[in-house]
């Protein structure tokens, strides 16, 4: 069952308390006199005829999280967005929170290459005894490459990457104050709709 909105037109289901397109407040004063003016005709010679069926519900899809919209709601009911189409996305668009945060993994990934590689040359020029520090600029290097792998795959949309990204910030809870700040916001955003659709969409 469905009813029509007397302000907008727009179609909704029968126990809808607002219209999904303007926010109009039904009555039930209002669905009575639109009850009344959508009775069908009893006019000689249409009695036998068929009444007239509903216009069939149609499907949108949210552009953003690619999520379906339901035909005449003007907004996402899942991600919030305004960028509705009549046709499911191509592909979901890269979110810019995640890159920036791929950018910030990037960044992390150079300063650890950086300092592996200066202790390792430490280690080098100190002889016999720079074995230690070789081994811990090895250490540091093989961090950032494997850091900087992770960031690749997280910017790439990799779902695997994503929860590598939220098992770090549950992490990061932990160096509280600032740490615990930065990993609730980053769990927070990387459970967003639109942020999951963008890893989970086929690659």
């Amino acid at each position: 069952m469905t009813k029509y909105c007397p302000k907008c037109g727009a179609q909704n289901p029968d126990d809808a308390v607002y219209c999904i397109k303007c926010g109009y407040r039904f009555t039930e004063e209002t669905v009575q006199h639109r009850s009344e003016q959508a009775a069908p005709s009893t006019a000689p010679g249409t009695a036998n005829q068929p009444a007239a069926q509903p216009v069939t519900s149609q499907v949108q899809y949210c552009q953003e999280c690619g999520s379906p919209v339901p035909y005449g709601m003007n907004y996402c009911p899942v991600c919030g967005s305004f960028n509705i189409g009549p046709n499911p996305p191509a592909r979901i668009p890269r979110p810019n929170g995640v890159l920036v945060l791929g950018v910030l993994q990037i960044i992390g990934s150079a300063i650890y290459i950086g300092i592996g590689t200066f202790i390792g040359g430490l280690g080098t020029a100190m002889g016999p005894f720079g074995l230690i520090f070789a081994q811990l600029g090895l250490i540091f290097v093989v961090i950032g490459i494997l850091s900087l792998i992770f960031a690749l795959a997280f910017l790439s949309g990799r779902n695997w990457g994503r929860i590598l990204m939220m098992i770090g910030a549950v992490l990061e809870l932990l160096d509280f104050p600032i740490g615990t700040v930065l990993g609730i916001v980053i769990l927070w955003y990387l459970t967003r709709p639109r942020v999951k659709a963008y890893f989970k969409q086929p690659k």
